[in-house]
């Protein structure tokens, strides 16, 4: 029985332990099959996925990306912004799938590879901040995936030099180095990232050497290809010309895109002609590629560099029939047609004729990618160039002008008909050159500008005009009121798209009736811009004056152009000896001669010093920190006027005597000015009788007889005492707050509040050309409209100062306006405004004045003194003068901006 019990207990127990073991066996199966199923499912289906999304994506960057083959080509197409974003949803489609392996598949083999799928996929999005984090993150946390971890560098160096971050991309080559692994697939990425941050560093002689190694290590052939070009480019850069053939003869003999096979046999064709001193050859060999077929796609690149080695020969007007042709032929590489467009304008800007050189660089800018690494350059130097060239168009302008106002009436007309006539043929030839043949300037006339001297026969000019015309306004017709907002549609023709306007020729486009547009506005300008006064004339003057001054500054401050700004300057002083530029225009000489003739030099410093002695010029010559000090003690004596007016203002008159009883303490060896003498008089007339501020008016005449703005005041108020004598005798103080003639005595500081423009009386001009009795007629004059702002010419205008600081006090600086006013325009009705725009800028304005002509007299009058007026520094305001139409428009920062651009364009 015993034993029967053993027995059962026995099998019992073996098979429990059976059982167990069955199922430690089958759980063990589960886990290794689980794993096995997720490594399967993770790289044949998520990781491959994602691996061909990120794939497709890279070869779709690349194909958008277009390399410029007239510089270094960069190691690798990589992604930026704009080429990635069609790319995006692609990429984000892979990531997703990679997070998949990393949050799902976390048992597999392959998290490892999802990460770097996701770093490398944030690269292609441009997310380079992005993408180094998760490359890092691979680098560090699989140290056992010696190649994974070596890729992850390559990438993560490239990542740190597309954001820029170069001493970190630097650190990480330098790891990658250290360790590099040349067995592994990624270590021509390695040296050839290395490489491309050497070039950053314009270390070429180590680009190159990193060059041949990655060249020889290369894992992809595309990329082996791209090197070999890139070193045949930095060996021919260096004179290697030998090795540079043999590399280039690599890429034209692989299966290297058709653009890089194109150009690496350009290049050759320059290498062997230089080697065998025959560049004439070049251009032959050049023009024989025009006859292949396959080569339809380059036939502006071809021309492009007909043109350079044409260039190269110093045969310009060649190169510039090339340069044409390749602008011509360019039909899908923009980058290709604005570098045309750039060596026309530089070619242009050598020869000085800058009105066509602008316009050439204006198209370079208009065609030429945004992304162009020297955009910013060019558009800078478009910039000055513009300054040279509107400088250049009035003088030609306005000479024109005074030659047609000096003729006698009879001849002046049959001189503008036969200009009108023979500008008439001249648009006429380039509307139908323009037609069969658009391929720029070149192509017209030898000398199309009469040699820059007579600006209606510059055919450059005007039709420049014309299409900036027509940029904004279409092809108008030609009648009353065609400046109107409120036409149909079907009133005004379709404006010329930007591409139109510059396509092929940024001068001439197809007039479709140039006769009876184009020449009649011309005899418009005639008629209306001849300075037929003597106003008109010294206004006409003016204007060349300070154009030759502007290109003078040119010349000496931003093309460098020594001579040209001598001889600019030179000129400047034999038309015009007595302009109102003319000491800065000394000084200038005399610091341009010192080092080329120092006899010349001193002949200028001596007119300062003897004649000017007193002059800003003199005393910079006498002491060399004079500026400094100059600027500093203006701003000190600002602020003590400024103090001084806010005490009287307050009537806080012993307060301002004492104050200015310290001048002498605070401003040693500088007079008291004839403003801050004027407050301490009215002070004294505030609290003392009519004796004392007799007084102290008399010693201020006899103290500043050279002074316009005060002394002319101050003898009125002494005429108004000797009438009134006895009446300002008989008060306790010579100056009371309850005097009805207070106003027709002495003007007095007090507190001003902004206010806007309203109806105001018109008011007569500072001065008159016409004597007595014999009022010129007013003919009116049609508004200009230029878009957002109108020119019109017979409007009532104002002179208006525009001042950057919204918070400055400008009372001060409106009581000198007003002592001006009350000098120059007694009993005229002009007022001085204060106007706040949006709290950005303030805005004073006088007037209102008839017509633009006005304005402008009383501009020039007052600008001399405006230094002494304004109590804020001069770098805080700018004057201008406007009309009553375009001063209502002007409602914030950005459209006083666009005003103040409206007026040095138009005035």
């Amino acid at each position: 029985m015993r034993s029967n019990v053993v027995i059962n207990f026995s099998s019992l127990l073996l098979a429990s332990v059976f059982c167990l073991g069955i199922a430690a066996c089958d759980s063990q199966k589960q886990t290794v099959a689980s794993r096995g199923m997720q490594n399967l499912t993770a790289h044949y289906n998520i990781l491959y996925n994602a691996r061909e999304l990120i794939n497709e994506s890279e070869r779709n960057i690349q194909l958008a990306t277009t390399d410029d083959y007239e510089r270094l080509i960069p190691v690798y197409k990589e992604p930026a912004e704009a080429t990635s974003l069609a790319e995006v949803k692609n990429l984000d489609e892979a990531i997703l799938k990679a997070n998949v392996i990393v949050n799902e598949k976390s048992r597999s083999n392959y998290v490892d590879d999802a990460y770097f799928l996701i770093a490398k996929a944030n690269h292609l999005k441009a997310n380079f901040y992005n993408a180094s984090e998760f490359f890092t993150y691979v680098y560090k946390s699989y140290p056992e995936e010696k190649e994974l971890r070596q890729a992850a560098l390559a990438w993560m160096a490239r990542s740190f030099i597309e954001s820029e971050r170069f001493t970190e991309a630097e650190n990480t080559l330098d790891t990658a180095l250290k360790y590099i692994n040349t067995e592994k697939e990624s270590v021509g990425d390695i040296y050839a990232t290395r490489a491309q941050l050497h070039l950053y560093a314009r270390e070429d002689e180590q680009a190159i050497t990193l060059l041949e190694k990655a060249i020889k290590n290369a894992g992809n052939r595309q990329h082996k290809i791209r090197w070999t070009y890139l070193l045949a480019q930095l060996q021919q850069l260096k004179g290697d010309t030998e090795a540079s053939y043999v590399n280039y003869t690599e890429v034209v003999k692989s299966n290297a895109p058709f653009d890089m096979a194109f150009n690496a046999n350009l290049n050759r064709i320059s290498i062997r002609n230089e080697q065998q001193g025959n560049k004439a050859e070049r251009s032959q060999q050049l023009r024989a590629l025009l006859k292949d077929d396959k080569n339809r796609d380059f036939i502006d690149q071809i021309y492009f560099q007909i043109a350079n080695s044409y260039a190269d020969e110093n045969d310009i007007d060649q190169a510039i029939e090339n340069y044409n042709a390749a602008v011509r032929n360019s039909t899908r590489n923009a980058t290709q047609k604005g570098l045309a467009y750039l060596r026309l304008a530089e070619i242009y800007f050598d020869q000085s004729d800058f009105i066509r050189s602008k316009a050439y660089y204006d198209s370079t800018l208009a065609v030429l990618p945004k992304t162009y690494p020297d955009y910013d350059l060019i558009n800078k130097k478009t910039a000055n160039l513009e300054t040279l060239a509107d400088r250049l168009t009035i003088i030609a302008r306005e000479d024109t002008l005074q030659m047609l106002a000096g003729l006698p009436e009879a001849d002046r007309e049959l001189r503008i008909g036969a200009l009108v006539r023979e500008q008439a043929l001249k648009s006429i030839t380039s509307a139908a050159g323009s037609t069969s043949n658009s391929s720029g300037p070149a192509q017209s006339s030898a000398n199309p500008a009469g040699n820059g001297k007579f600006y209606f026969n510059n055919s450059v000019a005007l039709n420049q005009g014309l299409i900036d015309f027509k940029k904004q306004w279409g092809n108008r017709k030609l009648e009353d009121n065609w400046r109107r907002s409120q036409k149909s549609a079907t009133d005004i023709t379709t404006p010329l798209s930007p591409d139109q306007a510059i396509a092929g020729n940024p001068f001439q486009q197809p007039v479709p009736d140039p006769v009876a547009s184009n020449i009649e506005m011309i005899r418009r300008t005639f008629i209306e811009g001849m300075p037929l006064t003597a106003g008109q004339r010294i206004i006409s003057d003016q204007k060349i004056s300070d154009a030759y001054y502007d290109i003078g500054n040119y010349y000496r401050d931003v093309a460098l152009d020594t001579l040209s700004a001598l001889n600019t300057y030179e000129k400047l002083l034999k038309r015009f000896p007595e302009n109102t530029n003319k000491l800065a225009v000394y000084y200038n000489l005399y610091r341009l001669h010192r080092n080329s003739n120092p006899e010349r030099s001193e002949e200028f410093k001596n007119i300062l010093l003897n004649d000017y002695p007193h002059s800003p010029f003199a005393k910079i010559i006498v002491d060399p920190l004079y500026d400094q000090k100059a600027d500093e003690q203006e701003i000190a004596f600002n602020r003590f006027y400024n103090e001084a007016y806010n005490l009287y203002s307050n009537r806080q008159y012993t307060q301002v005597l004492s104050h200015i009883d310290g001048y002498g303490k605070s401003f040693t060896g500088r007079p008291m000015p004839a403003q801050l003498d004027y407050l301490r008089a009215l002070a004294i007339g505030r609290t003392q009788q009519l004796p004392q501020l007799e007084t102290a008016f008399k010693e201020l005449i006899a103290a500043y007889p050279q002074d316009k703005l005060v002394v002319p005041l101050v003898k009125e108020h002494l005429t108004f005492i000797d009438s009134n004598r006895e009446m300002i005798a008989s008060r306790p103080v010579a100056l009371v707050d309850n005097d009805p003639s207070r106003d027709r005595f002495v003007q007095e500081p007090v507190d001003l509040e902004p206010s806007a423009p309203g109806a105001m009386i018109n008011a007569p001009v500072l001065a008159s050309d016409q004597p007595p009795g014999k009022p010129e007629p007013e003919a009116v004059k049609p508004a200009e409209d230029s878009g957002f702002f109108v020119k019109e010419e017979g409007a009532l205008f104002y002179f208006a100062v525009n001042i950057t600081d919204p918070r400055v006090n400008l009372s001060s600086s409106r009581f000198g306006i007003g002592q001006f006013n009350r000098v120059n325009l007694p009993g005229s009705g002009i007022k001085h405004q204060l106007k706040s725009i949006n709290n950005q800028n303030q805005l004073i304005f006088v007037g209102p004045f008839e017509g633009r002509e006005a304005a402008q007299i009383y501009f020039n009058n007052i600008s001399p003194m405006m230094k002494e007026i304004m109590k804020i520094p001069a770098a805080k305001y700018s004057m201008f003068f406007i009309n009553q139409q375009n001063l209502d428009k002007i409602t914030d920062r950005e459209s006083l901006d666009r005003y103040v651009e409206f007026y040095k364009n138009n005035y």
